[in-house]
Formats: structure tokens, sequence, C-alpha cells
């Protein structure tokens, strides 16, 4: 369980509290704070334990846009999370998409961790988005198996250097079969 769980704005958003920096994690569309095998509850207690680190989940709304989720995630961060240093956000499929094509929207993240982002939906957007981002650092992570990362040459060229692309074998879009390896990604990729 969470220490909070809130709706608002149809998302729901389940918080555990720790000290003043911030992992927020999106989900991909039509998921839940918890996703299968409470996948984000697990990166959430891991993150907590291991750095102290508050952390929010938020869902994705299938009849909700992505700029409208970002609008009123980046809102709620913002309302919730007002003395937050340091903002580290990790995002998975769709979610993944949102925060390579909005995470500019929030000066205060200053690193980006997408798995799976589908990027046949917009590549322009997304393309967009990665170059107004000021943080540190982003990184792509996709499985091999991933239906996008045949697109991957189409968005190697222009990217800042800030951005790093990952490609984990034998992963599928839900990394099937490899859970653990999915819920060390935000440790691995953010965190080190």
């Amino acid at each position: 369980m969470y220490d909070l769980s809130i709706t608002e704005n149809r998302i729901d958003y389940g918080i555990l509290k720790g000290e003043d920096r911030l992992l927020y994690i999106k989900v991909g569309n039509g998921g839940d704070i918890y996703g299968r095998e409470n996948k984000y509850l697990r990166i959430a207690r891991q993150i907590r334990a291991d750095h102290g680190w508050s952390v929010l989940v938020a869902s994705t709304p299938v009849d909700l846009s992505a700029k409208d989720c970002m609008t009123h995630d980046t809102a709620f961060i913002h309302r919730r999370f007002e003395n937050a240093a340091d903002i580290y956000a990790f995002g998975n499929s769709k979610g993944g998409q949102m925060l390579l094509s909005y995470a500019y929207l929030n000066p205060r993240i200053k690193r980006v961790a997408a798995v799976n982002a589908p990027l046949m939906i917009d590549l322009h957007k997304t393309k967009a988005g990665l170059q107004r981002f000021e943080g540190d650092r982003i990184t792509l992570i996709y499985g091999e198996k991933d239906q996008s990362a045949g697109y991957l040459p189409f968005l190697k060229h222009g990217l800042p250097p800030k951005c790093h692309l990952i490609t984990v074998a034998m992963a599928d879009h839900n990394f099937s079969g490899m859970s653990e390896e999915f819920v060390g990604l935000p440790q691995r990729y953010l965190f080190q």
C-alpha cells in the first residue's frame, strides 16, 4: 500500500513519503498505480528504502490527452512537492512517451528514464520535447523485441548529447517474464 492515494482530474496518484527529493513515475496508457505484479509499488518501495526519496506514481487515463495528463501532473507535483530539491522521472510505454515529449514543462525534473515509449505516436513531438528538456540526462530504454525498437534509427539523428539509448536483450514491450529486470531499471538508469 501507498502512504497516501489521491484522485484528481481522473488521475490516480500513489505517494510514498520520504525526504524532499522525488521520483515521479508515469505509468502506461490505462495503467494503474500498482501495475502488473505490483511493479510500480515495488519500485517505489525500493527507491525509498535505498535512497530515502519520496515517490509519486501517476496513472494514465485512456481518455485524457498526453498534454493534459502532464499539465495536471505538473500542477499536482508543484502543490504537493513544492520543496522537492530534485525530481527524477520514470515512465513506461505511453507514460514514457509523455515524459519524453513534455518533461520540459517541469524545469525541476533533472533526469528522465523512459521505457518502451511508443515512437510511432508522434516522433516529431518526442524529438522536440527531447530538445527542449533542460535537465541533466534522459535515458531511453527499449526492449529489443519492442515494436518501437525498429524506429530507433529515426530517433538517433539529432539527439542532444544528454540523451542515451539503451537496448535490453530479450525484452518485449511488457518485459514479459522479466519483472525483476523492469523493477531495477530506475535504480540502474536514474540513480547510478
